[in-house]
């Protein structure tokens, strides 16, 4: 499942030799539903998420969809080749209509307002939202919201801004519905992203990650350093700067609820860190990507990237798509407007306002260091670049001459990764027998029906 996403004709998904999450607390009695995105292989019903161990699933089983049409769009060799991705379960969800984000809200709130209290509930919500759309409307957020916004400068980042406004309004909408139900108090949240924005190129969708180096489809930090939050009405809020990978959440997340951890997987429990803020156990992650065909692997402070990186996705943007016109709006006052300040209020956990500002630490400090695009490494060519993320996180200076050590020992360490790959076919091979016009223009489960 490593590199390209995967696209709609492929017929392939996650190895249902793969146990995951959903799997496990099924088995320990959790009442189990994704909503939103599930984009682990849809070609054959084996893959889908309700043979996954979720009790059921409403969401889209592409990569990303129109807000409003739940349509994805790919260029074949045939030409444009559009389809329905909306399912309920196992089964395209036709009737559906409004905006996909608020559509997700609605049914994650009717699922917690259903839920039988006398079993566990493990509820994931997926948001379509701040993907892009299909290139003819890459960008969509309801007129209102995005007139909201025009203190922000410039008019795609308007739609962004409104797109992620609709996001933060759905986690209020859970939240207040876990409170409603008296849950809250029982429950652990977490947010997270899958990478960083995409501020150019395919799919764009005018994200900035500056300062850091690099987009999505990078190996570099703006490509794939982004920050999570894991809340609990016990936990003491911190700053925790451990490294995490995704892989670590599953076993995290078991010895947060005082499961058995799985010993045979890749993935580390790295719950009593966090509580307690100490230093990660995890030495090393690392991204391998076939498409272009660049390796990277972190191990402690340092970072290498081999290969041949997409050079347009590797220099530093996103600088000039801050701009806000006049003073812009009062961050405290939203923070006190919203629906997640009442509810802590509500609880007897009340927000000090003046932890917004621990938000500060999670800045990214480039101790005023020159981002020249022209004069930094890039990986081409046969040419490695180590840098120290720790000192350096907006990859500026390239050590592989200093430390020939490292440089020897993370290129041994990468390369036995490399070997455990199953390297796809670039680029990947659409099926024709997954054309969405046989199935009434709907992406389906076509590997079952040939």
């Amino acid at each position: 499942m490593q590199g390209y996403p995967l696209t709609n004709g492929e017929d392939r998904g996650l190895p249902i030799t793969e146990k995951i999450l959903s799997q496990y607390l099924k088995e320990l009695g959790y009442t189990t539903h994704l909503v939103g995105k599930w984009h682990s292989g849809s070609s054959r019903k084996k893959y889908l998420p309700t043979e996954r161990g979720f009790d059921s699933y409403f969401g889209h089983i592409c990569g990303y969809i129109d807000y409003y049409e739940y349509v994805l769009e790919e260029t074949w060799e045939s030409g444009q080749v559009s389809g329905m991705c909306l399912y309920r379960n196992t089964t395209p969800a036709w009737d559906v209509e409004g905006y996909i984000t608020d559509v997700y809200t609605k049914e994650a709130v009717s699922i917690i307002k259903d839920h039988d209290t006398s079993k566990p509930l493990f509820l994931t919500v997926a948001h379509n939202a701040p993907h892009s759309g299909n290139d003819p409307a890459l960008m969509q957020a309801p007129p209102q919201d995005v007139r909201a916004m025009r203190h922000v400068e410039l008019p795609e980042r308007r739609i962004l801004a409104a797109m992620i406004k609709k996001l933060d309004e759905s986690v209020g909408d859970i939240m207040d519905a876990l409170h409603e139900k008296e849950m809250l108090q029982n429950t652990i949240i977490v947010f997270v992203s899958d990478n960083g924005g995409m501020t150019s190129g395919d799919s764009l969708n005018y994200g900035s990650n500056w300062p850091l180096r690099g987009i999505k489809m990078s190996p570099f930090e703006g490509g794939i350093r982004v920050t999570g939050l894991i809340w609990t009405s016990t936990l003491n809020h911190h700053v925790w700067n451990g490294c995490m990978h995704a892989v670590d959440w599953l076993p995290t997340l078991m010895k947060a609820i005082g499961a058995d951890v799985p010993t045979d997987i890749d993935g580390i429990d790295l719950w009593n860190q966090i509580l307690s803020n100490e230093n990660t156990t995890r030495s090393n992650i690392f991204d391998i990507y076939d498409h272009t065909g660049h390796s990277t692997v972190i191990s402690g402070e340092f970072k290498l990237v081999t290969g041949n990186v997409n050079l347009e996705y590797s220099n530093y943007q996103g600088d000039g798509l801050r701009g806000i016109i006049g003073s812009g709006i009062s961050y405290e006052n939203s923070i006190k407007n919203s629906k997640m300040y009442s509810i802590l209020e509500q609880i007897g956990k009340p927000f000090n306002i003046s932890d917004i500002y621990l938000r500060n630490n999670l800045k990214i400090d480039c101790k005023g260091k020159i981002r020249d695009s022209k004069t930094v490494c890039y990986p081409q060519n046969g040419k490695a670049c180590l840098f120290n993320i720790v000192d350096d996180p907006c990859e500026t200076m390239d050590l592989s001459e200093k430390y020939p050590d490292t440089l020897k020992r993370l290129t041994d360490i990468l390369q036995v990764e490399v070997d455990k790959r199953v390297h796809r076919p670039v680029p990947p091979y659409r099926d024709p027998r997954g054309l969405p016009k046989l199935f009434n223009y709907t992406w389906t489960m076509f590997a079952d029906y040939f």
